[in-house]
């Protein structure tokens, strides 16, 4: 019995952090929760915007969602990423830092991004959740803005709903990524 839990929760680990599969739709799940509420904030947001834009950054898409004048008149692009704290890069100090993952992404993120987005005057922001539900600092710190945000216009605190329709999001996005690899096709 114990070997066949193992094997059931290696495959969920693999489930939810497999590049192939659900993955993308996770994403896109996330992506449009935050589209939703930035909406709400009366946040003029842009989905899936930087592709061709400059000739030095053809291929890189830094903008799962763009806010136009969000930082000092400075456009955002917001790149939503979940990574998983059980990657060997990063097993050992997620073991001793909550959210180690989430910021070593965060870190991969920019270096993968600034270039492009300084080419082009936005200001980048990983939005970086990892797979168990733990939310990256600069993910952190936009919520608590857009909070804000919705605060003022409804008189309301949003914070914890931010999070609660996130976090919703992910778990039925990890949920459905387990199901399919653990249910037969059915034909």
């Amino acid at each position: 019995m114990r070997y066949v839990l193992s094997l059931v929760s290696m495959d969920c680990h693999h489930a939810v952090t497999c590049k192939r599969g659900d993955v993308v739709t996770r994403d896109n799940r996330l992506r449009d929760c935050i589209v939703e509420v930035c909406r709400r904030a009366h946040i003029g947001v842009q989905v899936e915007v930087g592709n061709n834009l400059t000739p030095s950054h053809s291929k890189t898409r830094p903008a799962d969602i763009l806010i136009p004048n969000w930082v000092m008149g400075r456009t955002a692009a917001l790149d939503v990423s979940v990574t998983s704290p059980l990657n060997p890069q990063t097993l050992l100090e997620a073991g001793v830092t909550a959210t180690a993952a989430a910021l070593t992404t965060e870190e991969r993120k920019h270096d993968e991004n600034d270039p492009k987005c300084s080419e082009l005057g936005w200001v980048f922001i990983p939005v970086v959740v990892e797979s168990y539900g733990a939310w990256g600092r600069e993910a952190t710190l936009l919520f608590s803005a857009i909070a804000s945000r919705i605060a003022i216009l409804s008189k309301s605190v949003t914070l914890s709903d931010i999070y609660g329709r996130l976090n919703l999001q992910l778990v039925r996005a990890n949920a459905t990524s387990i199901l399919a690899r653990l249910m037969p096709p059915s034909y």
